[in-house]
C-alpha cells in the first residue's frame, strides 16, 4: 500500500472540519479552544492508537483517559468517529490536535 501525504484541506476534511469559502478551515468563533498538547504526547498517543491494533471502543477509551489525565471529557461516540476520521486519512499531529479540540470538553 502507497503511503502519501496529504494536504492540510483533505485532513480537515476527513476530521469532519469545517473549511471556509477559500478552502482553508473555517474561523471557530465562540468555540472555547482546548490547550495545545506538546508533540511528544501527540506523537505517543498516535503511535499507541495505530500499533496497538485496538477497536474502536477501545482506541476511545485510551483517548479518553489521555484527555482526562489533562482535565478533559468527551463523548465515547464523538470519540469513536473523530479516531476513525484520523485512522482513515492517516492525519497528522496537528490534525489529531485539531480532532481531539473538537470532541474536548472541560470537566
Amino acid at each position: 500500500m502507497e503511503d502519501h501525504v496529504r494536504s492540510e484541506q483533505e485532513q480537515a476534511e476527513a476530521a469532519g472540519l469545517p473549511l471556509g469559502v477559500d478552502g482553508q478551515l473555517a474561523p471557530q468563533q465562540f468555540v472555547p479552544r482546548i490547550e495545545k498538547f506538546s508533540v511528544a504526547e501527540l506523537t505517543n498517543l498516535r503511535n499507541e492508537l495505530m500499533r496497538s491494533q485496538l477497536d474502536s471502543w477501545q482506541a476511545a477509551d485510551l483517548t479518553a483517559n489521555f484527555l482526562a489525565g489533562h482535565g478533559y471529557g468527551a463523548s465515547a461516540e464523538n470519540l469513536r468517529e473523530a479516531l476513525n476520521s484520523v485512522e482513515m486519512s492517516r492525519c497528522s499531529i496537528d490534525c489529531l490536535q485539531a480532532a481531539l479540540e473538537g470532541v474536548a470538553y472541560i470537566q
